[in-house]
């Protein structure tokens, strides 16, 4: 059986309104994750799936809970501890907003950098720029483009960048956050087709969070289904496409467009 690389268990957030009171973003969220998989998180907005990915990518402290990462429980670790830990070059997140997420001051090439400065090796560190080049060549970032500031680029290869900086350490997780959301049919088959070929060719596993129904059942293995903070469903993709148990999940489902399902998988076909 396939390794368990990441194991959540029962991970509360609670954010404080004041006056005593509090927002329950994530409720006693529990799932397991395989080495190699692709786990689709899915939920309507405000569902608590981004604020989970972000916790588990420490970017967030958990109220309550455990967050083991390969046998190492990162929920424990201080911020400080969190920075010098193996994990912290581990795991990395591609986020939603590439504009808003990549230094405005800064070329592609810095962006991508970044990581090896903060956290690679010395050896790392000695060959920086034929790390950042191999990394914008598997993102399918042109290396003419290097030297181009996030304004100066499409929204697409700034989604390259934001890809290529989360995979030049070579991660062994990528969280996706409604990593092609802003993006046309066209250019998001470009991209999650690269995020595929990325995961062949670099042994990666995946957390994707998305409310795009049609994508995660393209792409995912298990889905996990989100409300109000609680996971009220999960299994694998097929299965819960065919039966979903919960009236929420048949919901979502029902709601899906054709017509955007259509075109999604052309585009796919298609590139």
């Amino acid at each position: 059986m396939t390794e368990i690389l990441l194991e959540a268990g029962a991970i509360v957030k609670d954010f404080p309104l004041g006056r005593g009171k509090h927002l329950r973003a994530v409720d006693h969220v529990s799932f397991k994750l395989r080495r190699g998989e692709i786990l689709g998180v899915v939920g309507e907005s405000g569902s608590g799936k981004s604020t989970l990915a972000r916790i588990v990518a420490r970017l967030l402290p958990q109220t309550e809970g455990s967050v083991w990462f390969d046998k190492a429980n990162l929920a424990s670790y201080s911020g400080a501890r969190f920075a010098r830990a193996e994990a912290r070059r581990d795991i990395q997140m591609v986020f939603q907003d590439p504009l808003a997420s990549l230094n405005p001051r800064w070329p592609a090439a810095k962006i991508i950098a970044d990581p090896i400065r903060r956290l690679g090796t010395p050896k790392e560190r000695d060959k920086v720029k034929a790390l950042v080049e191999e990394a914008a060549e598997r993102a399918g970032l042109p290396l003419g483009l290097l030297n181009s500031f996030p304004h100066q680029l499409s929204g697409g290869q700034r989604a390259r960048v934001d890809i290529a900086r989360a995979i030049v350490l070579r991660p062994k997780l990528l969280i996706l956050d409604e990593p092609t959301s802003a993006l046309d049919a066209s250019l998001q088959a470009h991209v999650i087709q690269t995020l595929m070929q990325l995961r062949a060719d670099l042994d990666l596993t995946y957390i994707f969070v998305t409310h795009d129904l049609n994508l995660v059942r393209l792409i995912s293995d298990r889905i996990l289904v989100m409300q109000k903070g609680a996971l009220v469903e999960e299994g694998p993709a097929a299965s819960l496409f065919a039966s979903p148990r919960e009236a929420y999940t048949r919901e979502l489902i029902a709601a899906i467009p054709q017509l955007g399902q259509r075109r999604v998988e052309r585009a796919g076909r298609e590139h």
